[in-house]
């Protein structure tokens, strides 16, 4: 299974979808149309064993490769009827792993999971019908911005008086021609974590948000926004777990025991947010 009950309902969805007569030829015959499957090429018989296949081939293959195959889906499901349905149910169900992560990042004090994953899923239904096929880039990490990008919206009109301020990912932020990377919903998320980050101020020009240094910086975004912690105090925070923090409060005649305390009243702050945090997510 793929996650808690909307994920779930999905996944059921799906062995439905794939138990019905003839799908598996209609998709195989749209992606040997577009080019995207060769006709001497053998091919899974059914339609979920199809898709295992493909994603296979996209990790062996790359960007180049899942490009195609989506493209010929979407501009499928851009149209009307029962065909229209059934691409974009495949598209939606290789989607749905980056859309089970997004859920998972978009939660916030008071969201329900399968609240958010209903609102992330119709809006990757969304994207989906109108996807924009004259655009460059990576389509899969489009579809998962995009998806980012009115899922956030949405979910902004809730009554959230004390939340920070949600920087979508616009447009425009899409490179065409650029690399995909490898998880484009992490890749979406970074981008958006960054803005709120730098919005707070727990960031500096340039600095980065992935790695263990990113899970701080969304640690400490979700704290503030959750009024679980003082945007002034998580500044400081993010101050002090830089690289190279403890030699340049060293130098500013902190001492080692003064520096110590210091780190061991952060973490005793931290532990029970970081609770928090986990158990929200």
């Amino acid at each position: 299974m793929t996650g808690p009950r909307i994920f779930e309902s999905l996944d059921a969805e799906w062995a439905l979808v794939c138990a019905g007569a003839g799908r598996a030829e209609m998709v195989r015959g749209w992606l040997r149309e577009g080019g995207a499957l060769p006709e001497d090429e053998r091919a899974p018989h059914g339609l979920a064993e199809l898709l295992v296949e493909l994603e296979r081939r996209d990790r062996a293959r790359g960007r180049v490769h899942s490009d195609r195959w989506l493209r010929v889906l979407l501009a499928r499901a851009a149209g009307e009827g029962a065909a229209a349905q059934l691409a974009a149910r495949v598209v939606v169900q290789a989607m749905l792993p980056g859309a089970v992560r997004m859920t998972q990042r978009l939660l916030r004090a008071g969201r329900d999971f399968d609240e958010t994953g209903q609102v992330v899923v119709s809006c990757l239904y969304q994207v989906v019908r109108r996807y924009p096929l004259w655009r460059k880039g990576g389509v899969a990490a489009t579809l998962l911005l995009e998806t980012l990008h009115l899922a956030s919206r949405e979910l902004k009109t809730e009554a959230e008086p004390d939340a920070m301020p949600w920087h979508p990912v616009l447009e425009s932020e899409i490179v065409p021609g650029e690399p995909a990377a490898d998880d484009p919903a992490a890749a979406a998320w970074q981008t958006a974590l960054g803005r709120q980050a730098a919005e707070a101020g727990l960031l500096r020009g340039g600095e980065a948000v992935d790695g263990a240094r990113g899970e701080l910086v969304e640690l400490l975004v979700w704290a503030v926004t959750a009024g679980l912690l003082d945007v002034v105090r998580a500044r400081v925070i993010a101050d002090e777990s830089r690289a190279g923090a403890r030699e340049s409060a060293e130098r500013a005649g902190v001492s080692a025991v003064t520096w110590r305390q210091r780190r061991s009243r952060t973490v005793r702050q931290l532990r029970p947010i970081a609770d928090q945090w986990t158990q929200a997510a």
